[in-house]
């Protein structure tokens, strides 16, 4: 299995380096000058102040450009950042730096915003890890961050307790970003969101919200898939006792067959690459051999010894999962997670003797696999050892496995 780990992280570097990741883009200079290049295409999850590229895809060497010397660079089709020097408001909603005033708290920041909606109203956005705001522009109001934000009230100089939110984005669409045919409902249930957001937006620019020249206004969400995933398992068992070597033994190979189900959640940033799963699924183990031990004494006769093992859980693997899309229909994954073990119950006896039982362990995970059309999958998927007396010192069963995962995906 260990050959198999390093054959795994072998194929996730070169992937890594294989992975197509420069997109044809542009940026534009402080003088104004508009490069056509291509960049690489991080999805960033948080507003990002430099990017790679470069001039020609078959450059071996790419460049980098910073915030200090680009006024906007965009992937086409795709993803587009503005720089701006903005009045932002950090205030937290963690609850012990909450805001006890609920009125922004202004910071002057150079930024590159990303352009979420073009036309007549301008919207973008900045996100840096939990910190998330918006900003608008229109020919009458220069950029501006719409105002949201949670703090706790006060009464007579006193702390209530009571979570209170300041809505004032909402003012602020109302008397700059209103259409003829908004209304007053339209705004008060406008959540602090991006789909709403954009989608406010949309029709007040009357764009066609099909349009394929803004990905954003195909606002990304996240994913969720479920999948039954029938299981084959390739597994090998060694017993050893420090105290009685007679019974120490390695079972034969055993082929086992596993029923399960999985939840994956696609996570909406770095173009879908990334996902957390959990994929629970159900085992019954049984084997046994008979085998022989030299006798106490020299000459003695061998001694035949017989023993039987059972086992059965609910596995529960919680990982992550990382895609490489080789095309639109076909993708190859990898992921790694920690198996938690579920009422996982163990028992061994020996020449037919009192069975000894015992809880088993939890173990790690690591996989490979191949996904098509986001309907058929399959995975071979390592696990380490995994101990199935955890209840005794000094007898022990390594368990181990390898599992050829089919999988068919409902939603």
């Amino acid at each position: 299995m260990t050959k198999f780990l390093l054959t795994t992280l072998l194929f996730y570097c070169t992937f890594i380096n294989a992975q197509i990741s420069f997109e044809k883009g542009y940026f534009i200079s402080n003088d104004g000058k508009r490069t056509e290049c291509f960049i690489k295409n991080l999805d960033w999850k948080n507003n990002p102040t430099d990017f790679r590229y470069k001039i020609h895809i078959t450059d071996n060497d790419s460049k980098t450009e910073t915030i200090a010397n680009v006024q906007e660079f965009g992937i086409d089709n795709n993803t587009a950042f503005k720089r701006a020097k903005v009045k932002m408001d950090r205030s937290s909603d963690n609850f012990e730096t909450i805001s006890q005033t609920g009125k922004p708290v202004w910071e002057e920041n150079t930024l590159f915003l990303k352009i979420l909606v073009q036309g007549e109203a301008k919207l973008y956005s900045f996100r840096e890890d939990n910190l998330i705001r918006y900003f608008y522009e229109t020919p009458k109001i220069p950029l501006e961050q719409l105002v949201h934000l949670k703090y706790i009230e006060s009464k007579d100089g006193m702390s209530t307790g009571n979570l209170q939110e300041n809505n004032y984005y909402k003012q602020q669409l109302n008397n700059n970003v209103r259409a003829s045919n908004t209304s007053d409902r339209d705004i008060e249930s406008l959540q602090y969101k991006k789909p709403q957001l954009v989608k406010y937006f949309i029709k007040y620019n009357n764009i066609d919200a099909n349009t394929e020249n803004n990905d954003e206004l195909k606002t990304r969400n996240g994913k969720l898939h479920l999948k039954i995933t029938p299981q084959v398992s390739l597994i090998s068992m060694t017993m050893n006792d420090g105290d009685v070597p007679s019974k120490d033994v390695d079972l034969d190979n055993k082929t086992n067959f596993k029923i399960g189900a999985e939840l994956e959640y696609v996570m909406p940033f770095n173009k879908n690459k990334w996902s957390l799963f959990i994929n629970p699924a159900y085992q019954k183990y049984e084997n046994n051999i008979t085998y022989s031990r030299p006798g106490t004494f020299a000459g003695s006769p061998e001694k035949v010894r017989y023993v039987e093992i059972k086992y059965s859980s609910v596995q529960l693997p919680i990982g992550l999962r990382h895609y490489f899309f080789l095309n639109n229909n076909s993708k190859i994954f990898i992921n790694a997670a920690y198996s938690l073990e579920i009422n996982g119950k163990a028992s061994i006896s020996f020449d037919n003797n009192l069975e000894q039982e015992s809880n088993t362990d939890s173990n790690f995970a690591f996989g490979v696999g191949y996904n098509f059309k986001d309907k058929f999958s399959i995975e071979i998927r390592a696990n380490s050892k995994k101990e199935l007396l955890s209840d005794y010192d000094s007898f022990s069963a390594k368990y181990g496995a390898i599992d050829f995962v089919f999988g068919y995906t409902f939603f």
